[in-house]
């Protein structure tokens, strides 16, 4: 609850204070309203046959009016400020998922299906279960207000009243506390299922698979798999919700009991002239007053607290550690001057091995080119080398500092990279480009030389700087090998000490291919470059060659070297050449 409320009012200070203090003034209306009736009643029983019209049942009267009318005065402003600080709420969660998720150092929780699982539902359910706690929390507190004010009315009639009216209704409240619990676990353990539906749902519907969706008719593969998850999951919300509603039925007996009681000892007392006529009727509308109040602040608080699981839920994802530690007294970054590789092994966290006793040396200026088989381990390389993960054996050392020990921001700050698995993003043509240094100097000399460097400059001249990439908000749609040059320039615009290309040319022509691996011979002359490929065409430009197989480094030299050792680089080399040769 007060991490809840902790996140409402610093989502909306203001409209928060508010929103409180007329729920408050909402639920105390209607224990005026009884208070009121009762005093007029007996005044009226008081004057009954004189004919006049006294001040003891005008200000009664005019009390009434007065809560008729601000219950009604109440209402859309509740509503409007409970709307405004729901919108605020909301924008409040997303924006803490968002950091979190974007400031996670490390790359490990998305190996992990239970963080996805998680993530899930805080997202699946962020934008309904903020007004769910508003529309619950105020409900229940003005409702709660009102039951007190009505116990407490009661209470002055008689003490057992209150007690008579709480027994028939707390069991039913812990059961639903209770049962709603049942229904949220159930939520989370069908989580899997939900993101399984979600995934089958998104290959129908997105344009990625479009293609082979038609081309192979996948529509009922794709579809059977969907409604099987559905059965799954439905079949566990069923049994949760199944046992919810059985066990607030069986107390609606024993709450009719107790409810009975009270009235016929409520009526035994006036029949006695226990209390005056203001007394019984105060009873009589109290009762009903109260079970609806009560049943009412029951259930929102059931549904209150389903709320709180959630805010539960997302602190807990909000406080787990990163399993890379980023520590306070990080030492600085210095420009290197080299940077070693020691004994390094790297597990992944489902227990695939991705390299064993890695050992090498890059240097400043030095243009090294990583070889080898799918899997051999050269992309994990590179996240290790950024600091994806940190290695499960040995150490990365830059200039003779454990990379562990360096400031994490400042480190890749020194770096650009192109991913097999760029970013294409619905922005302008120039906004995908500033992307990789957004606060740095924009000058246009720097945005055409970036393009420039990475053969995006035919884009720019053809769409313009302005020009909205990607369909999905109107924008134009590139293809894969223009995408990747736009990849190209955005790490050129960075002007980074290290260059780190993986597969920078897989979606390029081969003609294309060739003038831009010519262009990087030019811009990378005397700068630090790290290139992973498996196409070795293009690896001649390496001042030397790290060949990799299942992990472990077997082979180092230069082109001409490697081919005379005839070993695994030399195999490859034959292999590809071969392509190329008329059969």
């Amino acid at each position: 609850m007060f991490s809840a409320l902790r996140h409402i009012f610093r989502a909306a200070p203001g409209e928060s204070v508010l929103l409180l203090g007329l729920l408050a003034l909402g639920g105390l209306v209607p224990v005026a309203v009884l208070g009121l009736t009762r005093l007029l009643v007996d005044n009226l029983a008081a004057t009954l046959g004189s004919g006049a019209f006294t001040p003891a049942l005008l200000w009664p009267l005019a009390g009434l009016a007065l809560a008729f009318s601000l219950d009604f005065f109440l209402t859309p402003w509740v509503a409007y400020l409970q709307g405004s600080v729901n919108e605020k709420l909301t924008a409040r969660v997303h924006v803490l998922l968002m950091e979190k998720v974007g400031r996670t150092p490390d790359l490990t929780p998305f190996e992990d299906p239970s963080f996805h699982d998680t993530l899930q539902v805080l997202r699946d359910q962020a934008p309904y279960q903020p007004l769910n706690l508003l529309v619950f929390l105020g409900n229940a507190f003005r409702g709660g207000l009102t039951v007190a004010g009505v116990l407490f009315l009661l209470f002055t009639l008689a003490p057992f009243f209150p007690l008579l009216l709480l027994l028939a209704t707390l069991p039913q409240a812990l059961l639903t506390f209770r049962l709603q619990k049942g229904v949220w676990e159930a939520l989370l353990f069908g989580a899997p299922e939900a993101r399984r539906m979600r995934y089958f749902a998104e290959v129908l519907l997105t344009p990625e698979a479009a293609k082979e969706v038609r081309l192979f008719g996948l529509l009922p593969f794709f579809r059977g798999r969907y409604l099987e998850a559905f059965q799954s999951l439905y079949q566990t919300l069923r049994r949760a919700r199944t046992r919810q509603a059985l066990g607030a039925s069986l107390l609606v007996l024993l709450s009719a009991l107790f409810t009975a009681l009270a009235l016929f000892l409520g009526l035994r007392q006036a029949l006695l002239g226990a209390g005056g006529l203001g007394s019984l009727v105060l009873l009589l509308q109290s009762v009903g007053s109260l079970q609806q109040n009560l049943y009412g602040l029951v259930q929102d608080a059931g549904m209150l607290y389903e709320s709180l699981l959630y805010f539960e839920r997302l602190e807990g994802f909000l406080a787990a550690p990163s399993a890379v530690e980023e520590k306070a007294s990080a030492r600085p970054v210095a420009p290197f001057t080299e940077i070693r590789f020691e004994g390094v092994g790297f597990c992944y966290p489902d227990g695939r091995r991705a390299l064993e006793g890695l050992s090498f040396a890059l240097r400043k200026g030095e243009r090294l080119a990583l070889v080898g088989e799918n899997g051999a381990g050269k992309t994990t390389l590179v996240k290790l080398l950024l600091r994806f993960y940190d290695p499960t054996e040995g150490r990365i050392l830059v200039d003779g500092v454990d990379l562990r020990e360096l400031d994490l921001k400042a480190w890749r700050a020194c770096i650009a990279a192109v991913f097999q698995d760029f970013g294409r993003y619905a922005l302008t043509l120039k906004e995908n480009i500033l992307l990789s240094d957004p606060a740095g100097p924009h000058d246009p000399a720097r945005l055409e030389e970036a393009a420039r460097a990475g053969g995006a400059w035919e884009l720019v001249e053809t769409l313009g700087w302005e020009a909205l990439l990607s369909r999905s908000f109107g924008g134009t749609e590139l293809s894969l090998g223009q995408w990747q040059r736009v990849a190209l320039a955005r790490a050129f615009f960075r002007r980074a000490e290290l260059l780190v290309l993986d597969e920078p040319t897989a979606s390029l022509d081969p003609k294309e291919e060739a003038h831009l691996y010519r262009r990087f011979a030019e811009l990378t002359r005397g700068k630090t470059m790290l290139l992973i490929t498996h196409r070795l065409g293009s690896v001649q430009m390496a001042d030397r060659i790290l060949v990799l197989h299942q992990g472990r480094l077997v082979e180092e030299g230069t082109h001409e070297a490697l081919l005379g050792w005839g070993g695994i680089y030399a195999e490859l080399w034959r292999s590809q050449a071969g392509l190329y040769q008329p059969g």
